[in-house]
C-alpha cells in the first residue's frame, strides 16, 4: 500500500510539473502573439492613413477646374448644362468678308459680292432668254452667295473646282450647296463643270443652298464655310 501511495504521489508531481511547464510556454507564446498583433495593427493604421491621403488627393484632382494654361492651351471647357457649349461663329477659322478680296498668291483673288434669300434666283443681268433656279419645295427658299473670282495662276482654272461651300445654321444644322456660273456678262447661267476661268480673267459663281424659310427670318447664327485650296474660310452671314 505504501508503495502504491508513493507511485500515485510521484505521478501527481510529474503532472504538476508538466501542467506548469505548459502554462509557462502558453504564456510566452501569448505574449509573442500579442506583440506581433500590435505590430500588424500599427502597420495597418499607417497603410490606412496613406490610403486616406491618396483618396483625398484624388478627390481634389477630380473637382479641380482645368485651365487652358495647364493643358498647354488645348483644354476643353466643361459645360454644366445638358448640351455641349456652342462655338462662336468664326472661332478657330480664317474669315472671308463680303466686299473684301481674299488673295491667295499664285492662285486667285476671291471676293463675295452679294448674299440674298429668294424663292427664285436669276442671273445678275438677265437677257432675253436665261436660266433661273426656283426652290420648289414648300416652306423653303434659296440662300444665294455670289463669289467673284480672278484667276492669278498661270493656267486656266476649272470653275467647278474653285470652292466647296457648306452652310450651317444655329451652329448645328448643315446644308450643302451647288454652284452655277454666270456667262455673257450675267445674262445667263451655265454649268461650272463645263466652264473655265482663263489666267488673269474673272468669273462669277453663285453658290445656292435650299433652306427652310425660318433660317431666313430667324436671328440665330448663320454662316458658310468656303474650302479654297485646302483651307477653310468662314463667311458670317448672321451672328
Amino acid at each position: 500500500m505504501k508503495m502504491k501511495s508513493g507511485g500515485l504521489w510521484l505521478a501527481a508531481a510529474m503532472l504538476t510539473v508538466t501542467v506548469t511547464g505548459c502554462s509557462s510556454d502558453n504564456a510566452g507564446a501569448g505574449r509573442e502573439s500579442m506583440e506581433k498583433l500590435k505590430t500588424e495593427i500599427s502597420e495597418l493604421q499607417k497603410e490606412n492613413k496613406f490610403l486616406k491621403e491618396q483618396n483625398d488627393m484624388l478627390k481634389e484632382s477630380l473637382v479641380k477646374p482645368v485651365t487652358a494654361q495647364e493643358e498647354g492651351g488645348t483644354a476643353e471647357l466643361l459645360n454644366n448644362g445638358s448640351s455641349p457649349a456652342a462655338a462662336e461663329p468664326g472661332e478657330d477659322h480664317k474669315l472671308i468678308v463680303k466686299g473684301t478680296p481674299l488673295v491667295i498668291d499664285g492662285t486667285g483673288e476671291y471676293t463675295i459680292t452679294k448674299t440674298s434669300f429668294s424663292k427664285i434666283v436669276n442671273p445678275s443681268n438677265p437677257g432675253s432668254y436665261y436660266t433661273y433656279y426656283e426652290a420648289k419645295e414648300p416652306g423653303t427658299t434659296y440662300l444665294a452667295i455670289t463669289l467673284k473670282v480672278k484667276n492669278l495662276a498661270g493656267e486656266a482654272m476649272n470653275a467647278d473646282e474653285v470652292a466647296d461651300v457648306e452652310v450651317k445654321y444655329d451652329n448645328k444644322y448643315e446644308y450643302s450647296t451647288f454652284d452655277t456660273m454666270e456667262k455673257n456678262g450675267g445674262e445667263d447661267f451655265t454649268y461650272t463643270n463645263i466652264s473655265r476661268i482663263e489666267p488673269l480673267k474673272n468669273g462669277t459663281l453663285v453658290f445656292l443652298a435650299e433652306i427652310p424659310d425660318e433660317v431666313k427670318s430667324s436671328g440665330k447664327p448663320l454662316y458658310a464655310d468656303f474650302e479654297i485650296e485646302g483651307e477653310t474660310y468662314r463667311y458670317i452671314i448672321k451672328k
